[in-house]
């Protein structure tokens, strides 16, 4: 019974809180207006309320009964046939006007005793708050309830539009079990929205900031992504990974490593996109499924490409082997491409990677070091899974290169493609090894011709 959790009615949300909400507890769930509090609120209720475990929701002085259930109605996991039945509203704003706010330890007792819940909500319990006139009134009116609360061995959540300083002011959060902190985090037009757990007493919790969206079906959560819990202990993959490029897999001992990470940087123009597509398409035919995560062109451009080589893109993808991934970079939730990606690994359906491009997943990072974590735990699940990746990385200069990548993205990679473009009256592209981590390779730098038979390493060219 210790260890018995509620479940949230998110999956994700669970795994941020190692299971769940401990049972018979006093949560604060605090955040900005529309942050998405009563949403998360409402989704638990209706995910846990049964008839041998009802749930209590009580409005306070935030907004009319009615309209209140009128919104929720909107969701996905509003159940109407539940609202009277198992999931019981009352109005405890207007009882609480009418008996005073010293009597509201008085009236939950009432309302626990008549509909016998294992849930409650409080909602707003800050609006409640703000009626008591003396520090030492709300302690005394606070320690009242939760006595009840506690006796009555329920699981109590209270809502608030709380601001961080209150933390430390006010003694709900003193007695709080957990308390989860809902957000919202503007850049230029992008909105986004992350939840941090604040506190969760005797339990351990996914630490930082899980980003969410607000859906039809309620809110939908995206675990910050973490590096594995462990190192693996497992004997070095020493296969070799080809890319499907004539030439390239010779400057590297045939091949990337089997679960390396290659980050392929270059100019417009110069081929990140076509030896990224060529190294799907070649773990494709080789039976291994494979995942191309694109936030520039969309499915019906990136066809074009490979009709352009002669392929034929309705075969490659109804195969199951080759996978379009295109997500907008305007919309982009950066976890959201994560959760996705990293589930996928996880099942074992993908074993080559491209993401194209590595600073569209920076611009829709929150911040820098946020950014960079979120690679080093990507490098290190492809790692542990033994999935090969590409990432493809835009360079600003066409001809200097005065450094290849920020955020630490060169020094993450184990191997490093170079694409750039000779001077002269007529441009030539070219390609170079700047590393190969555990192997050698070429340093020549080579040309790189593109055509319509498929992209080829040319080094009779520059090698002499």
């Amino acid at each position: 019974m210790a260890n018995e959790r509620l479940k949230t009615g998110n999956a994700a949300l669970d795994q941020v809180l190692s299971g769940g909400f401990p049972i018979n507890t006093i949560n604060v769930v605090m955040g900005a207006p529309g942050t998405g509090k009563t949403i998360l609120a409402e989704q638990m209720v209706f995910a846990n309320a049964s008839e041998d475990a009802p749930a209590l929701y009580l409005t306070t002085l935030s907004e009319p009964l009615d309209k209140f259930i009128r919104h929720g109605q909107s969701y996905g996991f509003f159940d109407s046939a539940k609202v009277g039945q198992t999931v019981f509203y009352e109005d405890l704003g207007m009882m609480v006007r009418e008996r005073g706010i010293g009597a509201l330890a008085e009236i939950v007792t009432e309302m626990l005793i008549q509909r016998k819940p294992r849930l409650i909500v409080i909602d707003s319990f800050k609006a409640l708050n703000e009626l008591i006139e003396t520090p030492h009134e709300r302690r005394t009116i606070l320690f009242d309830l939760a006595s009840v609360l506690t006796a009555y061995r329920c699981t109590t959540f209270l809502i608030g539009e709380y601001a961080d300083e209150m933390m430390t002011n006010l003694p709900e959060f003193a007695i709080a079990d957990a308390i989860l902190l809902l957000l919202k985090h503007a850049t230029g037009v992008r909105e986004q929205r992350f939840l941090k757990v604040e506190k969760l007493r005797a339990s351990s919790s996914i630490p930082g900031m899980h980003a969410f969206n607000i859906s039809a079906d309620g809110i939908v959560l995206f675990p910050r992504l973490v590096t594995p819990p462990a190192s693996p202990l497992y004997t070095a993959n020493i296969e070799r990974v080809n890319t499907g490029i004539t030439g390239l897999d010779d400057m590297i001992e045939k091949g990337f490593w089997r679960g390396s990470t290659t980050l392929v940087a270059g100019p417009t123009g110069s081929g990140k996109t076509i030896i990224g597509l060529h190294f799907i398409r070649e773990g494709a035919l080789n039976n291994e499924p494979g995942v191309y995560v694109g936030f520039q062109e969309n499915p019906v451009q990136l066809s074009r490409v490979m009709r352009n080589f002669d392929w034929d893109p309705k075969a490659l993808l109804e195969n199951g082997s080759f996978e379009l991934m295109y997500r907008s970079p305007v919309e982009m939730q950066l976890d959201s491409v994560a959760t996705e990606l990293i589930t996928r690994v996880r099942e074992g359906h993908v074993k080559r990677v491209v993401i194209d491009a590595i600073g569209d997943l920076k611009k829709s990072s929150s911040d820098k070091q946020r950014f960079s974590d979120f690679m080093y735990a990507l490098t290190q699940w492809f790692a542990t899974e033994n999935v090969t990746c590409l990432w493809l990385y835009e360079l600003q200069n066409l001809f200097d290169v005065p450094r290849i990548s920020d955020e630490e993205i060169s020094n993450m990679s184990d191997n490093i493609v170079l694409l750039h473009f000779s001077r002269g009256t007529e441009m030539a592209r070219t390609i170079r090894i700047i590393k190969t981590r555990g192997s050698s390779h070429d340093h020549w730098e080579h040309t790189l011709d593109i055509s319509n038979a498929g992209v080829v390493v040319n080094k009779s060219k520059n090698k002499e």
